[in-house]
């Protein structure tokens, strides 16, 4: 063979046996290091209570099952500072808004129009992470009022939640709604304070719908740690919306505190309300004691007042509650059995007493 076709020959030897070593070498490696997995890119979590009540308050049926919740909740990410959210209430009741007016001395229907709020929609909102202790939160979201009202449900030691976020046809739900706007939140001196600060169209009342006059709402609410003794919380929250005109003044203060461990669960809270010249005050004390990791039980005294100035029937009535229950937790949590008896008086009288048997079984994934 001639001594050029014996260098090629040897030189293409050489080649192959060095492609294939690396070929060799690389697919053990590339085996040995594969993509760790990703979170999905739509994550789905909910909530479902099914309740049983016997017995009555005032705002609630004798004798039924209910359906009280039914959420269901979607969140991703769009890249590492941004993500979403929306999530869905299956069980929420289609309400209507009523106008009507006066003729020949009788009240006659004019207008009949669905109510916004009561459409499943619950939470649609864009999360922007600009540092580490600054989040913006733009869309439909809960308005930052109270310790309770930001907290899930699935979360709460009783069954239903205090008088000042549950009697909303008696001036309730001061919080726990939602309304769109824009907010700034995050967690600053070490993660011992948390602050949650927005501008929506108004305390809740435009959720799923736009705004009806020019004010916007100013809603806040600080939480406090206490440095040494973690289990202690201390917090605040408030709101304000002005106007032209004097009825179209809203506030709402209010203070919380919480001592909570492994065992113990202390809190309690008071939320006033201003609307115009209405004023409205509700405020509680709850104790949980946790015996074992499955067991609850719990008591909360309870005070709702939606009209300070007046005391006239049931719309308006100062109300006083007991309530004492207990829960059991299945597989860690995710499925609860409860049960919470509910105690109503009424201060004036002008209302009878009333008892009520709650029972709930709720799961979470």
């Amino acid at each position: 063979m001639p001594p050029s076709r014996l260098a090629t020959l040897l030189a293409a030897i050489l080649v192959a046996g060095r492609v294939q070593a690396q070929d060799t070498t690389s697919t053990p490696s590339a085996a040995a290091k594969e993509p760790a997995p990703q979170a999905p890119a739509v994550q789905i979590n909910g909530l479902l209570q099914v309740w049983y009540l016997d017995g009555h308050t005032i705002t609630s049926a004798h004798d039924s099952y209910r359906i009280r919740r039914a959420d269901v909740k979607l969140s991703g990410i769009i890249s590492p500072r941004v993500r979403w959210r929306i999530s869905l209430d299956g069980a929420k009741l289609l309400n209507l808004n009523k106008t009507t007016t006066v003729a020949a001395d009788s009240s006659v229907l004019e207008d009949v129009a669905i109510d916004q709020r009561s459409r499943i929609l619950q939470e649609a909102s864009i999360n922007v992470t600009l540092a580490p202790s600054v989040r913006v939160d733009v869309g439909q979201q809960i308005i930052p009022l109270s310790y309770e009202g930001i907290t899930a449900a699935s979360q709460i030691e009783t069954i239903e939640r205090t008088m000042f976020i549950a009697e909303r046809s008696r001036g309730g739900g001061i919080s726990d709604v939602r309304d769109i706007g824009a907010e700034v939140r995050g967690s600053v001196a070490d993660n011992h304070v948390d602050y949650q600060l927005g501008v929506f169209n108004e305390f809740g009342e435009t959720q799923n719908s736009t705004d009806q006059n020019d004010q916007k709402a100013t809603i806040g609410r600080l939480a406090f740690r206490v440095p040494g003794l973690a289990a202690l919380q201390l917090g605040t929250s408030g709101g304000f919306e002005g106007g032209p005109l004097p009825q179209q003044r809203r506030e709402r203060a209010g203070g919380e505190g919480q001592f909570r461990n492994r065992w113990l669960t202390l809190r309690g809270e008071v939320m006033g309300a201003r609307d115009g010249t209405l004023r409205r005050l509700g405020y509680y004390g709850l104790g949980a004691f946790r015996p074992t990791p499955d067991v609850e039980l719990v008591g909360r005294w309870d005070y709702w007042d939606p009209d300070l100035h007046n005391e006239s029937g049931p719309v308006n009535v100062a109300e006083r509650e007991i309530v004492a229950g207990a829960s059991y937790f299945i597989e860690g949590g995710a499925t609860r059995l409860a049960a919470n008896v509910v105690r109503s008086t009424f201060p004036s009288g002008i209302v009878r007493a009333s008892t009520l048997l709650l029972f709930s079984l709720q799961v979470v994934w």
